[in-house]
């Protein structure tokens, strides 16, 4: 992907500044843990108890030594955290949503070669460089067929993970399109999307309802699937209100990328700019679901919302280059989902056309 950046000196400048942060971070949290078998000293003095042995003052100097140690090793972990501190939105990740998070190409409708390189979570994970834990990607390519169901369980694995922040890039899109008898049946289904989102109560954020409805043409979704343009308008309006009193959620602009991408207009991100003629490279022949390109974007235009909403946030553990994400997500190892079958993928792939 080599798209004309307006800005990419200032921006390689920036992304120097953060050059010196930890190399390991993509490899995920791990702490040093003591451990103290202390059992060998403590059996033997309650053994000698009961024998109505006399314990020794050196018996007695290893027990509260042992004691000691146990106290000492209990404390361990939570020594390395200030009294108040909280742990980084970037700690722990979890995202949900449906084929565009999950990845998905027609050509491998149940799976394939290419399809691991489409999921969102390898360009979010290429994309921080502050430290994290593995990011665990819970959405499915066939979310769209019981998306109730399919979103309650998400929810209820995203919750039990107990992330530090939750991204659903396309959660509730199949809340407001998919086979309904009517525009209000569709809205109806809208709120219990957001229904169970208030299950999340760390920071959250989600995409707005796009327009899809060039996917008609493409085939990948029927007419009957497509809300009007009435319901989007007033599903992206809920949405806003719905955020609007959870300060914990941010909107990414969903709606605002798939309609540039389809009209090949420019995109502009963190001081980078895909030019006109180059953004529908980012959207796949279906005119629905992103490219690799197009995943590494949108995996950075999650973080952007996030972080403009959260200026206490450093820039500086985000890779903000769309490039570099691309090159690096393309190149990194595969982490399967909990739901998808494991599959091997190649390690050295061209770095973009």
């Amino acid at each position: 992907m080599k798209p004309c950046f307006a800005s990419e000196q200032a921006a390689e400048k920036r992304q120097r500044t953060g050059a010196g942060q930890d190399a390991g971070a993509h490899t995920g949290i791990h702490s040093s843990r003591s451990v103290l078998d202390c059992a060998s000293p403590l059996a033997l003095s309650a053994r000698r108890a009961r024998k109505g042995i006399v314990v020794s003052g050196c018996t007695i100097a290893g027990m509260t030594l042992a004691f000691l140690l146990v106290g000492l090793a209990a404390t361990a972990q939570s020594s390395t955290q200030k009294p108040g501190e909280t742990k980084s939105p970037w700690t722990r990740i979890v995202m949900v949503g449906a084929s565009a998070t999950a990845g998905f190409t027609a050509p491998e409708a149940f799976g394939g070669t290419d399809t691991p390189y489409l999921r969102m979570s390898r360009y979010l994970d290429a994309a921080l460089l502050a430290p994290h834990e593995p990011i665990q990607n819970l959405a499915h390519a066939l979310f769209f067929m019981q998306p109730e169901a399919g979103g309650r369980q998400q929810i209820s694995d995203a919750v039990e993970a107990k992330p530090t922040l939750v991204i659903g890039v396309d959660f509730l899109f199949w809340f407001c399109y998919g086979e309904m008898r009517s525009d209000a049946e569709r809205l109806r289904r809208f709120e219990k999307g957001l229904k169970l989102l208030e299950e999340i109560s760390c920071p959250l954020v989600l995409g707005d309802i796009p327009d899809a409805s060039a996917g008609v043409e493409t085939g990948v979704l029927s007419a009957s699937q497509v809300p009007s343009a009435s319901v989007l308008a007033a599903a992206n309006k809920r949405l806003k209100e719905w955020a609007a009193s959870r300060p914990q959620v941010v909107i990414v602009p969903l709606a605002t990328f798939m309609r540039a991408a389809l009209a090949d207009e420019p995109i502009a991100l963190r001081g980078y700019v895909f030019t006109r003629g180059k953004t529908r490279a980012l959207l796949q022949d279906d005119k629905l679901h992103p490219t690799r390109e197009g995943a590494a974007v949108l995996a950075l235009a999650a973080l952007d919302a996030f972080q403009s909403a959260r200026p206490d946030l450093s820039t500086n553990g985000v890779r903000w280059n769309p490039q570099d994400v691309f090159r690096l997500g393309s190149r990194a190892q595969a982490v399967t989902p909990r739901n998808a079958s494991k599959q091997e993928a190649s390690s050295a792939l061209p770095a973009g056309k």
